[in-house]
């Protein structure tokens, strides 16, 4: 028994005609404008200036090992944690929209489309944020389960991978040309003893996921 489609037949609502409201109801950056900021960020992490990226493991402790990895692999001493964890993505996206929440929207959220919010390159990047209508949003995470959100997750990437392939593509060559997973393996095996072995194990976990390309061809 799923509740959400109880739900939409308790009022009558066609599933189709849900999904199909929700994925048009989501603001995504016009691609104009992505591009520009897209440039940006690059310029930014490669020329050692103030990047920023969401804080990782328990009261923002771990996030330090990404600083570190960071300024190892492109050498920039400037990457910071969000002081919020959403200040950044929340100031970029209205740039690109010119939408304020609580403003000119209600109800809505900014939401990162693919995750990797400790990516260097990832939690900045203007393909990969919109504005999440609030009713739709459990439909994206993992908290609901169903036949309903695995379908609403395929429309909503698919819809996003369409409008943003190149930028996907070119982030995806990117980890390639800077060889990022053998870097990323150098840069574990570099700790040592500088933390315990459950944590060093985490990390290499998360951090592979974190750098991980992004896969659309199974939405396309």
């Amino acid at each position: 028994m799923d509740s959400y489609e109880q739900l939409l037949t308790h009022f009558n609502i066609d599933k189709a005609s849900f999904l199909e409201w929700g994925i048009s109801s989501i603001i995504f950056p016009p691609v104009d404008k992505v591009a520009l900021k897209w440039k940006d960020l690059k310029n930014r992490i490669f020329c050692n200036e103030q990047v920023y990226i969401r804080s990782y493991g328990r009261d923002a402790h771990g996030t330090d090992l990404y600083i570190k990895l960071y300024e190892k692999l492109f050498d920039n001493s400037k990457v910071k944690k969000d002081p919020t964890n959403n200040a950044v993505p929340h100031r970029l996206i209205q740039q690109l929209t010119g939408l304020e929440r609580n403003k000119h929207l209600y109800n809505y959220q900014v939401s990162h489309i693919w995750g990797h919010t400790k990516n260097i390159f990832l939690f900045e990047a203007p393909w990969n944020i919109c504005y999440m209508p609030k009713v739709m949003d459990p439909f994206t995470g993992h908290e609901t389960k169903g036949m309903l959100q695995k379908k609403f997750q395929e429309l909503f990437l698919l819809k996003a991978s369409e409008l943003y392939k190149p930028f996907i593509d070119e982030y995806n060559d990117l980890l390639i040309m800077l060889k990022i997973k053998e870097q990323l393996s150098e840069y574990i095996n570099s700790l040592d003893n500088s933390i315990s072995e459950n944590k060093r194990m985490q990390f290499a976990k998360d951090a592979e996921r974190e750098l991980s390309p992004i896969v659309c061809e199974k939405y396309l």
